[in-house]
């Protein structure tokens, strides 16, 4: 694996919702139902979706050590609207492990662009970057599949990196390997009620 470079990209917001879902499973559609996308977090003691937010923290650390198992992370991306509250709570850590921040602007009420521009960077940066070797896609939206299709006909290796319970089975099968966030080394596993451990179409 030494010989091994590997290109990152992220859907930041996929990661996200799909983990504060997870773990906060006792609501339905969490993430919505607290508003947490817009959460601006107090000093205040009281603050319980604050610590609602913090609990469902994703470790951008743990997803891009994995990712570095497969060879030298020659580049990495995140893609999401860094004025939202709850994205840009993360910026520090991103910045910190030299993730590119995409930013993104909502052009409508429920699509953020983001797998249109993931694809296309991705597209870009293979046909700009011959010795990329590895692509990982974090992300569990079956938007994806047809771009894990064509980096492996490319002749590139895909790993994918998704939420339980919010991944796409396409998706999976689409990639050579797939790894649930759970699984990921360092990361504490959330336990599932027996209607949230299976993976979905989405």
């Amino acid at each position: 694996m030494t010989d091994s470079r590997v290109a990152v990209y992220i859907d930041f917001d996929n990661v996200v919702i799909s983990r504060y879902d997870q773990v906060h499973q006792e609501t339905r559609d969490a993430w919505r139902a607290d508003n947490a996308r817009d959460h601006i977090p107090s000093t205040s003691d009281d603050d319980p979706i604050g610590v609602r937010l913090a609990e469902a923290t994703v470790d951008i650390g743990a997803v891009l050590d994995y990712a570095s198992s497969y060879g030298a992370v020659g580049l990495a991306r995140a893609y999401a609207d860094w004025s939202i509250p709850a994205n840009a709570a993360y910026r520090r850590q991103l910045v910190d492990r030299a993730v590119d921040l995409t930013q993104l602007f909502p052009v409508s009420g429920t699509k953020n662009g983001a797998d249109i521009r993931l694809a296309v960077d991705a597209m870009e940066d293979l046909s700009q970057y011959a010795d990329i070797s590895h692509v990982v896609i974090v992300g569990g939206d079956s938007d994806y599949v047809p771009l894990a299709q064509r980096i492996k006909q490319l002749g590139r290796f895909v790993v994918g990196i998704g939420v339980t319970g919010s991944t796409s089975r396409a998706l999976i099968a689409a990639c050579d390997e797939f790894s649930q966030y759970d699984a990921l080394p360092g990361i504490t596993p959330v336990k599932l009620t027996a209607h949230e451990g299976r993976n979905v179409e989405i």
